[in-house]
């Protein structure tokens, strides 16, 4: 074979070679989307808006916009260490701090730190609610987040609608959970159904049913002993809420109506009749209060921690110390953490809830007992651990005997 002929044969093989490896390349940039579905390292989960979203099939860098229901689920599948950045609060509130007859009764102790100290270390992403600051979406960029959970304020409006656009805009996955009050009736299944795509997102489906049952079986021993209460025994009760500060806004307290988890956890589960009709959680005046002349009263944690000894003896409170509720020693504070009635740990509250209105339906239940093997079953932790969330729930000042 002559020179020109081997090197004409040479030119032709280079040239079929770069025309392959031109035409591999534009496929390879026009279907980078169907590969992400068609290899093992990524699947697809439909989330609680009816999204479909590409996910890592194991993701390693999580943000997750949440107060102690994402961050708690990763420490039971054991992907606590995922978190890179979540909604973090490391300080106390100047609005949560609530100091009476020397004893402070400041909420600032999360579960979810507990379980995980360094979540003290990471990355606060602020959040839509509360004392996180807002959300920026070049601060979660920086954090090259391979997943990013929101669960915060997750029921879509306007500005979390922008705020997942400019974060699918970076390429970063986003699931988008919907906890109970984002429904028009809320209820406890809910919490179930994000308890279920958390163990989608994650490979834990078992582990997340695990969890399901563990909550479900609680609330199935409460619903046994209360769902033959007739209309007729329902106890009447106000599910009040008592910073301090509402007397700064020409009130006394905040009343729970319709449309909140905690009036639905209690009509559905403890069958109790909620006394306050109006919507939504709204501020209301001492003759209000005076005139909803509840039964019972049950003190929510929202805003700080408050007992019962706030409303029976602090003249503030004067107004309203006539109150059949007050001066029959019938209110009732919830276990003490610094989140709504909505995570992991709403059976104690339920059950703490129940044992105060039915006290004689629940009369042979040692709380304590009954909450620290709840807390074990479901987080699986040591003796040091168990008791430091049972200190954090504060059940010395519950005024259930």
């Amino acid at each position: 074979m002559s020179k020109r002929k081997h090197s004409l044969i040479l030119l032709l093989i280079l040239l079929a070679v770069i025309i392959a490896a031109s035409g591999c390349t534009e496929d390879a940039s026009n279907s980078y989307e169907s590969d992400l579905d068609n290899t093992s390292g990524y699947k697809t989960v439909t989330d609680m808006r009816g999204v479909e979203v590409t996910v890592p099939e194991d993701p390693q860098r999580v943000v997750a916009m949440s107060r102690s229901l994402i961050d708690t689920a990763m420490y039971i599948f054991g992907k606590e260490d995922r978190i890179v950045g979540c909604s973090v609060e490391k300080t106390a509130t100047d609005q949560g701090t609530y100091v009476y007859n020397g004893t402070d009764y400041t909420v600032n102790t999360w579960i979810g730190q507990i379980l995980n100290p360094e979540l003290l270390n990471t990355t606060n992403v602020g959040g839509f609610a509360g004392p996180y600051g807002e959300p920026n979406a070049e601060t979660i960029a920086k954090l090259d987040p391979d997943l990013f959970i929101l669960r915060d304020m997750g029921e879509q409006d306007e500005n979390t609608e922008k705020f997942i656009e400019q974060l699918d805009s970076m390429g970063i996955p986003v699931v988008v959970l919907k906890y109970p009050s984002c429904y028009e009736n809320p209820d406890a299944e809910t919490i179930y159904d994000e308890v279920m795509l958390l163990g989608e997102v994650f490979g834990e489906e078992e582990e997340a049913e695990r969890i399901v049952e563990t909550m479900r079986s609680r609330i199935d021993f409460i619903t046994e002993r209360t769902g033959n209460i007739s209309e007729k025994e329902k106890v009447n009760v106000l599910y009040f809420g008592a910073p301090t500060n509402a007397f700064d806004k020409g009130g006394v307290g905040y009343a729970f109506g319709n449309g909140t988890i905690e009036l639905a956890l209690m009509e559905k589960i403890v069958n109790a009749n909620n006394v306050f009709k109006d919507n939504g959680r709204n501020l209301i005046s001492s003759e209000q209060l005076i005139s909803l002349d509840p039964d019972k009263i049950i003190l929510s944690t929202w805003s700080g921690y408050h007992p019962p000894r706030q409303l029976y003896d602090e003249e503030l409170y004067g107004n309203i110390q006539e109150m059949r509720a007050i001066k029959s020693g019938e209110v009732y504070s919830l276990a003490a953490t610094p989140c709504k009635s909505e995570r992991l740990k709403f059976p104690v509250n339920v059950m703490i809830a129940a044992k105060a209105i039915y006290p004689e339906r629940f009369e042979d239940i040692d709380l304590e007992t009954w909450i620290r093997e709840y807390i074990v079953e479901l987080y699986g932790t040591d003796e040091e651990t168990t008791n430091d969330i049972m200190n954090a729930f504060m059940l010395d000042y519950l005024e259930i005997t």
